[in-house]
Order: C-alpha cells, then sequence, then structure tokens
C-alpha cells in the first residue's frame, strides 16, 4: 500500500523536479550578467523550491544546530554524502556562508541549472580520475575561497553512501583544503535519511520520509596531524547519525 501511495505522489514530483531546473536555468544565465549576489539570490531562490517541492511526497526535514560558525571566517563544511538531494539541502542551511563544492566533472555538464551553477558560482570539478589534477584544482580551490571568507564543502567518502551506510573518509582531499585553507573553522554536518529518496532511483520516491541534518561543533586542529582531523570528522559524523535524536533547536521546516 505504501508503494502504491509513493507512486501517486511521485508522479507530480518528478516532473515539477526538471521544471524547476528548467525554468531557474535562463534566471541564472541573466543574474550571472548582474554579478554575484544577484546569482547567487537566484541559486539561493531555486534551492528552496526544490526542497519546498519534496512536500509533494510527504518528506520532513529537520535541522539541529549544535553549533553556528562565525561569518568573519573561512570556513571548511565536511559531510557524509547520502543522495544527489544532499547538495540543494547544504546550499540552504547554509547559505549564509556561500557554499562551494567540490564536484565531479561529469556534473558540470548537460544537467539544467545544476551545470551551471557548478560552472559559474566558484565551485571546483575535477577529474577524479587524475589525482595530480584533482589536488592541483582543489588548492587553487581552496585558496579562492579562502580569499572570499566562503565555505568549501567537500564529501570525504567520495561517493555517495546509496544504502545509508556511511563509508570510509577519504584523506587527501580535505588535508588539500586545510593547508590551503589554514584559518578556516571546519564544521561536520550529519545527513541522515536522504539515501531513502533515491533507493528507489525516484521510481517512487518514498512517501512521508524524514531527513535530519546535524551542524555539528567545529573540530580543533591543534596539535593534531591532517589525518587525525580527518579521522575525528569521521568519527563525530559516524556518532550523530547512529544517534540522530534532534534537540529542542531544531527546526521541522528548512524554509
Amino acid at each position: 500500500m505504501h508503494r502504491i501511495v509513493s507512486w501517486l505522489f511521485t508522479i507530480p514530483y518528478i516532473p515539477l523536479f526538471f521544471a524547476i531546473l528548467c525554468f531557474f536555468q535562463p534566471l541564472q544565465i541573466v543574474a550571472l550578467s548582474f554579478g554575484y549576489r544577484a546569482h547567487k539570490f537566484i541559486l539561493d531562490l531555486m534551492n528552496l523550491v526544490l526542497i519546498i517541492n519534496f512536500r509533494t511526497v510527504g518528506t520532513r526535514f529537520l535541522v539541529s544546530w549544535k553549533f553556528t560558525p562565525t561569518l568573519d571566517k573561512p570556513l571548511i563544511i565536511v559531510s557524509n554524502h547520502q543522495s544527489m538531494y544532499d547538495i540543494p539541502f547544504i546550499i540552504w542551511i547554509m547559505r549564509r556562508y556561500h557554499p562551494k563544492f567540490i564536484a565531479k566533472k561529469e556534473l558540470g555538464r548537460w544537467i539544467p541549472s545544476i551545470s551551471f551553477a557548478l560552472r559559474n558560482m566558484g565551485s571546483v570539478l575535477i577529474d577524479r580520475s587524475d589525482q595530480s589534477q584533482a589536488i592541483a584544482a582543489i588548492e587553487k580551490f581552496a585558496q579562492q575561497t579562502a580569499t572570499l571568507n566562503h565555505a568549501a564543502v567537500i564529501f570525504p567518502e567520495g561517493t555517495r553512501a546509496r544504502d545509508g551506510v556511511m563509508k570510509n573518509f577519504k584523506s587527501a582531499g580535505l588535508i588539500t583544503l586545510m593547508k590551503n585553507m589554514p584559518d578556516a573553522d571546519i564544521i561536520p554536518i550529519a545527513i541522515n535519511g536522504s539515501w531513502e529518496l533515491v533507493r528507489y532511483n525516484l521510481l517512487p520516491v518514498p512517501f512521508g520520509r524524514t531527513v535530519t541534518f546535524t551542524v555539528l561543533p567545529a573540530i580543533s586542529t591543534a596539535g593534531k596531524t591532517g589525518k587525525e582531523v580527518v579521522k575525528e570528522c569521521e568519527t563525530v559524523i559516524r556518532k550523530a547519525i547512529l544517534q540522530p535524536a534532534l534537540d529542542s533547536s531544531a527546526q521541522a521546516d528548512l524554509t
């Protein structure tokens, strides 16, 4: 019965999802001609609309702020990765901090709105099969992000945990960010439940799921090696996923 309900609500959700991406593509192009702030406004609005569209399939989003980052320093946001929807969620939640992403180069082509945003809003596209190119690109990206006091977002698992089971973190990308953003605060975010939204590859989107986001306290780098910091990030995020209870600061609506 639940599968039937999911199909009934998926039918309007999918065309709305692609309509949103197509609608905001020309808006982004026009906004970019007016500069960064105009483009960011349109991009934030698009991601808010994408999140609202999930109400079509009964999805609830809960966010818990266990730490509020400062606005006067660059950030390195470290998160587990469960689905393609993690990106719009983080963009909206962390919009005050101007999040930029490290993404595989394939995402820079053919996807309405998303590819355009990745190419034009300060993110970096890397070739995961060419480690030297990837590291060089991340170094340049980190330096630019630090200069602007923006936030660099990295998913150290390297790929999505499609079954919700968090993979071990890879250290190279995060260590490169830390070396090139020495003044940045390192902010872990634990995402739990977004994998369920795509467990059937959108056919259907399961109805009535809950996705939680927990912004965890900053990780201190004092007296630690890069690999020790990576391991600590992995440990606190894994713990938050296994114990996802939200405190009284949780909000039932990301909007």
